[in-house]
This record gives C-alpha cells, structure tokens and sequence, in this order.
C-alpha cells in the first residue's frame, strides 16, 4: 500500500457501486445537516487509483456515508486520502471501517470479524493454519503466536478486546451457513449468549432449534429450551434471573477495556465486587449481622 496524500477529488471519478454494507439514509441526512452547518466535511473519505480504464479514476474505501452526503448536497468535489493499494487491501480496510462502528450486532460483527480473519491471512501467510510451522523445536510455540496475532492486530485496530473477537469467529465458522442467512434480521443475531448457545449444537440440530424460535407461534423462547423442544423433552418456566444474566453476559461480551474497566470501578465504589466476590453463605452472615 502507498499513500498518495490528500487530494481534492472529482465526486464523479469516484467509484462507490459495491460496499459491504448499504448506505443508512437517516445518517446520510444527518451528515448533510452537520456538513452544512459546519461548512465543511470533518474528515476525508479514503479511495485509492483505478488502473482499468473507464469513467472512474478511483474507488471508495472508507467514508461511504460521507461521500453520499456530500452527493446530496450537490458538492462536485471531496476532500480524499489517496491510496494505490490492492483488491485485499481495500476490503480489509472497508472492514475495519464497519467493524469501529457500534452499530454491528453480535452476528454483524462475528461475519465481518471472520471476513477480515481470512483478508489477514492472506497478507500474513504465514499466520494460516498449515502455514510454515518452524522447526521441531520452535515451530509449536511460534505457531501459537501467529495464531494469537491476529486476535491481537484486531484488537489494536478495532478497539475490541481478544476474548469477543475470538467468541465472535467461534460464532460465525460454528454456524451453519443457511442457519446464518436465516437469522439475519431477527432477536437471535442481536444476542450474543444466544448465539453462543447455537453454535455448541451440530449443524441439524441448529436448524431444528432455530425453525422452532423462528416459528409463527414458538414453543420456545430460547436456544436452550428449544433444544430441549428437539430433543423430545418439555420446555421449562423461564428463569428471570438467568435471563438478565444472559443480557449481562451479551453486554460483557460487546464492551472494549475500557468500558470494563468503567463497569469494575463502579462495582468496587458501590461495594458490590467485594460483596458479590465473597460465597454466599459469608455474604448470608454478613446480612445477618448488619440486621442485628
């Protein structure tokens, strides 16, 4: 990848036909509005150079959202970072630019995760499985640090912590791929816990469970339950207080460090990570000896 600058550029010569992700209208016209009252854009889009010829001289990377408000503006030209890069390249940097946005719900972010996995290994051969392993003596622990190195790049880049975006592959190469295209859209993609619980299954008893949560009428309201419903079993009362830990654990799960850490100081300032730390039998006595 080369970096070619900051450049005034053409809207016309940009092309921006095929992206990952459609445009979301509302934001586009929330753009428009702070683009006017500002009299500028903020920040400039990123494209790089076209070497095919035809009507574009380049193509969008990231900014699509910016680069369509500036369209319905009507503005002719567009602030733009200008790269000369390759097809890889270009996607994985479009991924990144998906994946920093908080609006990715868990099945989103776990298919957008599992994309840039594959854009990495291919300019980082040698972090794919089956790659050159070393010798017999250092190849099992640097295998290990390439594997761990691109949970750890990601991390970097992202602002997300290892453990979700290893969780997050583990969704998107457990689920079966008909059971991903059918659950796009509904309550099961907006909930981590949930999905977690799917991919534990094999790939028929996925469809099973998730034809029994997605039924006109389900039986079930859960991934557990249903798997009991396929399972020839009777679904249980479900527990309130299993529930809100799933939503906890979901939560948990989608916060970078720093909102953790956020989350743990406010424990510690409340007394409830000392007092929830402790068995419950001590934390019983302790109840005891405040009411005498």
């Amino acid at each position: 990848m080369k970096a070619l600058g900051l450049q005034v550029i053409k809207i016309a010569e940009i092309d921006d036909r095929v992206r990952l992700r459609p445009i979301d209208p509302a934001y586009v016209d929330f753009l428009a509005e702070n683009i006017e009252q500002v009299g500028q854009l903020r920040s400039p889009i990123e494209i790089r150079t076209v070497k095919k010829p035809g009507p574009f001289k380049f193509k969008l990377v990231a900014g699509g959202h910016r680069l369509a408000a500036m369209r319905q503006l009507e503005r002719l030209e567009i602030d733009s970072f200008v790269f000369e890069m390759t097809d890889t390249e270009a996607e994985l940097a479009e991924v990144d630019e998906n994946l920093v946005r908080h609006d990715l719900n868990p099945l989103d972010r776990a298919v957008f995760l599992h994309r840039r996995k594959a854009l990495y290994e291919a300019l980082h051969p040698e972090t794919k499985q089956g790659g050159d392993r070393g010798n017999q003596h250092t190849g099992g622990k640097e295998r290990q640090n390439d594997i761990m190195s691109f949970s750890r790049a990601t991390a970097e880049k992202v602002g997300l912590n290892e453990r979700s975006i290893q969780r997050a592959i583990l969704i998107a190469t457990r689920l079966a791929p008909d059971v991903k295209a059918q659950i796009v859209g509904t309550s099961l993609a907006r909930n981590q816990a949930e999905l977690l619980a799917l991919v534990k299954l094999p790939p028929e008893e996925q469809r099973k469970v998730v034809a029994e949560l997605l039924a006109e009428t389900p039986r079930a309201k859960s991934v557990s339950a249903a798997h009991r419903l396929v399972l020839g079993g009777q679904v249980e009362e479900a527990d309130p207080d299993s529930a809100k830990f799933a939503q906890l654990v979901t939560l948990w799960g989608r916060s970078g460090d720093k909102a953790r850490r956020m989350f743990l100081a406010h424990l510690k300032q409340e007394g409830d990570l000392k007092k929830f730390s402790q068995p419950a039998k001590v934390r019983g006595a302790d109840a005891e000896d405040e009411a005498a």
